[in-house]
């Protein structure tokens, strides 16, 4: 079996191992290990990026790249949450810039070009990814080659499959699914705005996407046998028609595959990380999966990456401990939003999906 020695292993070629790989490589011998064999085809949800994210995007080399990329500029976003009445909150006041919503898979093809053009080497195609410590650092055994590394990262998104391999687990008690399709719509729909509407359920959010196409998606529990009918893509349009706020940006638009996948909160502790050995980190979903309610995701992907970066530059105990200072402040943050904002719709307060969002997720 071939053996190979590099300084950083990542696990995961999503955007933040592509982001970390890509600030590391000019510095490092980084290997990129990805189970998938490519990227993939077709829209895929989780496609908002805020303005904020202009600067990291600057320091991976692509901001650029990015304009031109063909993602359509955030509009306003109108929410029916707190009261029956639409509020309207405008892009144009946030002092970082509106932001985008992205053709998802052009953006991950541009930062794996970015990666592998700084020169991190990517071995794809990793159905089987095996870890266990090494003479003081990290062996990983494909199954046809087998590398080493004295730091090792998790990037495998919401599995976190190299953290549970060593024995962690997330706070996993959120039910949350988030149900959606990807709608034709007309070439050059004017229609720029978010549309967020909670409902005795769940919530449900719509927005214009690149290649005129709309995302629809409704987020409830998986207990509830609701989800089971809205597997239908005709149901599944016709529920949300039953609002206004929806139905205006849905007409004419014709059902369309139904795809599911888990959506709550999940979060490793980050005191945890060290337990397992010196030269683990976790990044992106690997470390917290953060609701789809804070529009963070993405974001959170790329900024995880930038800081773990900056530890494994300094390589110092005192650099790793501010990192995950800065990852626990960000656990802090988000989940006092969370919080915050499942307060809101107080008039929904019965009903079990909003009683169950009284408690901080894990508490």
């Amino acid at each position: 079996m071939a053996r190979h020695t590099y300084d950083v292993m990542v696990c995961g070629a999503g955007p933040a191992g592509l982001a970390l790989a890509t600030l590391l490589a000019p510095q490092r011998r980084v290997l990129l290990v990805e189970r998938r064999a490519g990227q993939g085809e077709g829209p895929r949800i989780g496609e908002s990026l805020p303005g904020a994210a202009a600067p990291l995007l600057h320091r991976l080399g692509v901001l650029e790249r990015f304009r031109r990329g063909g993602h359509r500029e955030r509009g306003p976003a109108i929410a029916v949450w707190d009261i029956d009445t639409p509020v309207w909150k405008d892009a144009i006041f946030d002092p970082a810039g509106p932001g985008w919503h992205l053709d998802r898979r052009g953006f991950e093809r541009m930062l794996q070009r970015r990666a592998q053009e700084a020169g991190a080497t990517l071995v794809d195609g990793c159905r089987h990814i095996r870890v266990d410590r090494h003479q003081g650092g990290w062996q990983l055994d494909t199954g046809s080659a087998r590398y080493s590394a004295p730091v090792l990262v998790d990037a495998t998104g919401r599995a976190s499959g190299i953290a549970r391999q060593l024995g962690l687990r997330k706070s996993a008690n959120d039910p949350l699914l988030c149900l959606h399709s990807f709608l034709d719509s007309p070439p050059g729909d004017p229609d720029s705005a978010m549309r967020i509407q909670a409902d005795a359920q769940g919530w449900w959010y719509s927005v214009p996407l690149p290649g005129a196409k709309r995302v629809l998606a409704y987020h409830l529990d998986s207990d509830n046998p609701l989800w089971h009918r809205l597997k239908r893509g005709a149901v599944f349009l016709a529920h949300a028609r039953q609002h206004p706020l929806l139905a205006e940006a849905l007409t004419d638009l014709a059902p369309a595959r139904m795809q599911c996948r888990p959506a709550g909160t999940a979060m490793l502790s980050v005191e945890a990380l060290a337990s397992v050995g010196d030269g683990f980190l976790a990044i992106g979903d690997a470390l917290y999966t953060f609701d789809p309610i804070s529009s963070q995701g993405l974001f959170h992907s790329l900024a995880s990456a930038a800081s773990a970066a900056n530890a494994i530059v300094a390589g110092s105990a005192e650099a790793l401990q501010r990192h995950r200072q800065e990852m626990q402040a960000v656990a802090d943050q988000y989940l006092a939003h969370w919080h915050g904002t499942y307060q809101g719709p107080a008039r929904f307060g019965g009903y079990p999906f909003w009683q169950r969002r009284q408690r901080l997720p894990g508490a």
